[in-house]
């Protein structure tokens, strides 16, 4: 992702995908993605209008990959899949529905682990829940494989919600406007009825 939250979350950086240029601090300057992606477009910075990425600076153009940082490394293969595996993710299968839910602050084989398992074929499952009510934060890297999963399911005319987001999640999606992609709802009864109804979400 190449909007880089700060370790709790209030503040974010935005990095160069192809030289790794790191401009920090912009929540207070610049509000929020969207604001801080107009002034740096106007200097010369390309790239998506999503805060996960690919962008490229000014020197070095548009980035020469099609995803970002933290993308990159979550696509190459892993040499131990065994070791893809954790405590921290749980996956049930409801009808239409693929759930998944998160237990405490995920490491880095986590993420890589909870990519696997949207990645993967979907098989009948159209619609992605993810449960967040045990998290207190979701690093760069989860909400990266979070909207690039909501985006993989939208494709298929699927939709992706969290439940039981922390204020503090919810202040970050908001922050990297990353909250239309990746609505939030306090339990999981509301959120499979917003899942299978087609209704648009309050933002």
């Amino acid at each position: 992702m190449t909007a880089l939250l700060s370790r709790d979350g209030t503040d974010f950086s935005l990095v160069c995908d192809s030289c790794g240029w790191v401009i920090g601090n912009l929540a207070t300057s610049t509000g929020d993605w969207r604001g801080a992606w107009r002034l740096f477009s106007l200097d010369g910075w390309h790239g998506s209008e999503l805060a996960i990425g690919p962008h490229g600076c000014g020197r070095c153009g548009p980035p020469a990959a099609l995803a970002g940082i933290v993308a990159r490394s979550l696509d190459a293969p892993s040499v131990l899949p065994a070791g893809r595996v954790g405590q921290r993710i749980v996956v049930q299968l409801l009808s239409d529905v693929r759930a998944i839910y998160l237990r405490g602050e995920l490491l880095c084989a986590d993420e890589a682990r909870l990519w696997d398992v949207l990645s993967g074929d979907p098989g009948r499952f159209v619609h992605l829940m993810v449960d967040v009510s045990q998290v207190r934060r979701l690093s760069s890297a989860t909400l990266d494989v979070l909207v690039r999963a909501a985006q993989r399911a939208a494709e298929r005319g699927g939709r992706t919600c969290l439940v039981g987001a922390d204020p503090a999640v919810s202040r970050a999606l908001r922050m990297l406007c990353l909250h239309h992609l990746l609505p939030a709802w306090a339990e999981q009864v509301s959120a499979l009825e917003w899942l299978r109804a087609g209704r648009p979400v309050a933002t």
